[in-house]
């Protein structure tokens, strides 16, 4: 029996390789015959590779990654198929079991009618009304950071090396406790004060990015998941703290609410957890369409990581491009300066259009994450708006297997020259005065890109990323000259699923952005 178990599976494995429809479109060979590319994508940002093969076999392909042919396409057609289509197109089941380790199952990782029924509940703490209430959360920080800066500068005698990735973490993390649970997490100080809650947050937000052999072998092969494991047993402990903490919130926010049935009643600003809770316990939602109190921790749980580090990684590489073009630092720190008060309205820094460019420009360039998967649930057929050549004759259509997984091209999409033009791979804050009409096809939630992605998983607080970055700019640059404290050919992307700033020749170090401040002149 075992002899024939084996059997089946090596036959399983080559009709997989082999027997697959895909195999007959163009693309790259396999480095390995087992692992196919699966290595070298898990441990590198495989953009510059895609970019080489789209040069080499057209703009859509496939390769193996074990004995999975993925399918790549460039073709805005196709993805706005694929994003749309969300009942086809779903994130693979091993990626959501994997990730829901450390996420759990919030609305990032749901699928189908559960998502939908997240979303109805969740949505409403995004809308543009909610977001702006939070912008004295964003100054409150960012002032609190710009002080931090300005003790330093005065220590050290007109300027100071910071890590400036490290920084944007700890304040995008503090917005977060107070703008998802109304709780001061404490990491935006010199020297903070430990303590297991802060601890948890922060092994949350980083062990999402990490990449290693071992997670490798555990996301290709499931059982491992079942071998004790040191990291493991700490990431339960911290979820398990989180959890604790989050329910008795959620108690706490019912009672208060039950309390108070009219909103005018409200005492102060409501945080994401309240917002949740409250559209949860609406006469309009049926018992059968209530969120369970985990599946509220879950959201929580998301919205933490989601919506701390990916903002702490544009905000990076924000304050990284206008110190590696001191012309659009100048030109930026004037337009800041034409508002004449340190605390205005959301609406004034939103009206600031050179600021909007800039923004626009590093995240088109700069996604916190990079690409993006998917898997076709059932047999689909994939339409294209550029013919490709299969077996001699050119198709407008792709046949598209159930089981076959398909990537996003985020970063490839931001940066094609087909789209973009010829300059594509330039920071050029002026291209978003006049935009080629090619860019219209690109199927983005927002500024015909794909960084927030498209369809019914597009990123739910992007509005809130968006003008929290914006408050820390305004804030900072008015302050502060910034230069890079390396060259900037050392500054590279770290190798995880985020793609966060640090030191091509000290990698070990972690992800980090060294950068020297000094008090800005006056105006």
């Amino acid at each position: 029996m075992a002899l024939r178990g084996k059997f089946w599976q090596s036959w399983s494995f080559c009709s997989r390789v082999f027997r697959n429809r895909l195999c007959s479109l163009p693309g790259p060979s396999s480095p390995s015959f087992f692992l196919g590319y699966a290595w070298r994508f898990w441990t590198t940002d495989p953009t510059e590779l895609h970019e080489e093969w789209i040069q080499r076999y057209g703009r859509t392909l496939s390769y193996r990654i074990l004995a999975d042919h993925c399918l790549f396409t460039m073709d805005t057609k196709a993805l706005k198929h694929i994003l749309i289509r969300d009942d086809v197109y779903q994130k693979p089941p091993n990626v959501r079991t994997f990730m829901a380790q450390m996420l759990g199952n919030g609305t990032v990782l749901s699928e189908g009618d559960q998502h939908r029924r997240q979303v109805s509940i969740v949505n409403p703490a995004f809308g543009s009304t909610q977001i702006r209430a939070f912008t004295d959360i964003f100054f409150s920080k960012a002032s609190q950071l710009r002080d931090i800066f300005s003790l330093e500068v005065t220590r050290n005698r007109g300027s100071v090396e910071v890590n400036m990735y490290e920084w944007a973490h700890r304040m995008t993390l503090d917005v977060i406790g107070e703008a998802a649970f109304s709780y001061n997490i404490g990491s935006l100080q010199i020297d903070p004060t430990p303590n297991e809650l802060c601890d948890a947050f922060q092994l949350v937000s980083r062990s999402v990015t990490r990449m290693s052999i071992w997670p490798m072998l555990q996301f290709f092969f499931p059982i491992l998941r079942m071998l004790p494991e040191e990291q493991s047993r700490r990431f339960a402990s911290a979820r398990r703290a989180m959890g604790q903490f989050a329910r008795q919130l959620i108690d706490d926010k019912r009672r208060e609410l039950s309390q108070h049935e009219e909103k005018a009643t409200r005492s102060r600003r409501a945080d994401f957890l309240t917002l949740v809770v409250e559209a949860n316990m609406k006469a309009n939602v049926s018992p059968g369409q209530n969120l369970s109190d985990q599946t509220i921790i879950d959201e929580c749980t998301t919205y933490l990581v989601a919506g701390h580090e990916t903002t702490a990684i544009t905000l990076s590489y924000f304050m990284y491009n206008v110190a590696r073009h001191p012309h659009v630092q100048e030109r930026l720190r004037s337009e800041l300066h034409s508002i004449g008060t340190d605390a205005p309205t959301i609406e004034q820094i939103s009206s600031l259009r050179y600021l909007e460019n800039v923004l626009r420009e590093v995240l088109r360039l700069y996604p916190a994450i990079p690409s993006s998967l998917r898997m076709a649930m059932d047999d689909d057929t994939l339409p294209l708006s550029e013919p490709i050549n299969i077996d001699g004759v050119m198709q407008d259509r792709i046949w598209v297997p159930k089981g076959t997984p398909v990537i996003i091209p985020i970063l490839a999409i931001n940066r094609d020259k087909a789209l973009w033009g010829d300059d594509a791979l330039e920071f050029r804050p002026e291209r978003w005065d006049a935009l080629p009409d090619t860019v219209s096809s690109i199927p983005g939630l927002w500024a015909n890109n794909l960084t927030f992605m498209g369809g019914p998983h597009a990123c739910l607080g992007y509005r809130f990323s968006l003008n929290q970055i914006k408050v820390a700019v305004f804030t900072l640059l008015r302050a502060f000259e910034f230069e890079l404290a390396v060259p900037a050919e050392d500054i590279g992307k770290s190798s995880t699923v985020l793609a966060r700033p640090m030191r091509l020749s000290d990698p070990d170090k972690g992800p980090q952005l060294p950068m020297r401040i000094r008090a800005c002149t006056l105006y």
